[in-house]
């Protein structure tokens, strides 16, 4: 018999090959997980040390469903809000869709753009991959903080005051044409906001460095940096 045909397997042994070494495959991967987690809790327990067989984990409910929506709880520019979110749904999407914040921008969805930009509890973060069960008791702040709310129905008084940084940043954006298209203005706007929090007085390598994950389409960085530094100065000088 000639090597070709020595070669040859039939489409049924090949099928019963392949069947056979999945098996294997998975019987070794059971083998060696119960291994690992039996070596952990072998593991030596040392004073002020927590190990597996030291930490008290939870077992873990069938009662409820790990896929349903929750309550979150937060403050969005000063207004405590209640959602229900999905376990999956990310802080942008709540945001944009409960909320009704579309300032909140989702482009890339893969944090590479910085357009989903938001403060949570001062700090910046992008939305797009932050689940908002995660936000759950925190305090964010959107574009939309530089303006006031509408105040409820049968008051004149706001709900919210609007935030002061964001605010001069925006107007300083205006002033010194920060945005071309302005798709990213939002983001690039938040992310300024956590830098002036932090440093009244930043100066041009900076700003630069702050806003080096922020993208602009359009290339308009010579004009984003001189609006914040517009706005640094605004709101040092009042």
């Amino acid at each position: 018999m000639s090597r070709v045909a020595e070669a040859r397997v039939s489409r049924r042994t090949l099928l019963k090959g392949t069947a056979t070494a999945a098996a294997a495959v998975g019987v070794a991967a059971v083998v060696l997980e119960t291994a690992q987690v039996q070596g952990l809790k072998e593991q030596p327990s040392y004073p002020g040390v927590q190990t597996e067989s030291t930490v008290s984990i939870p077992p873990i409910s069938t009662t409820v469903d790990p896929f349903a929506q929750q309550a979150v709880t937060f403050t969005v520019n000063g207004v405590s809000q209640t959602v229900y979110a999905e376990p999956r749904d990310t802080l942008a999407i709540v945001l944009r869709e409960d909320l009704g914040l579309i300032g909140t921008k989702m482009a890339c969805n893969r944090m590479m753009c910085g357009a989903c930009t938001v403060l949570v509890n001062g700090v910046a973060i992008d939305s797009c991959q932050y689940l908002a069960l995660w936000a759950n008791g925190a305090t964010i702040l959107t574009t939309e903080a530089g303006v006031a709310p509408p105040p409820p129905s049968g008051s004149t008084t706001p709900t919210a005051p609007a935030d002061p940084v964001v605010a001069a940043l925006q107007s300083a954006w205006v002033q010194e044409d920060g945005g071309q298209c302005c798709f990213c203005s939002p983001g690039q706007i938040m992310m300024a906001t956590a830098l002036l929090k932090a440093n009244p007085n930043p100066s041009v390598d900076d700003v630069k460095n702050n806003q080096l994950g922020n993208l602009c389409r359009c290339g308009n960085y010579l004009n984003i940096i001189a609006s914040i530094q517009a706005a640094a100065k605004s709101l040092g000088s009042g």
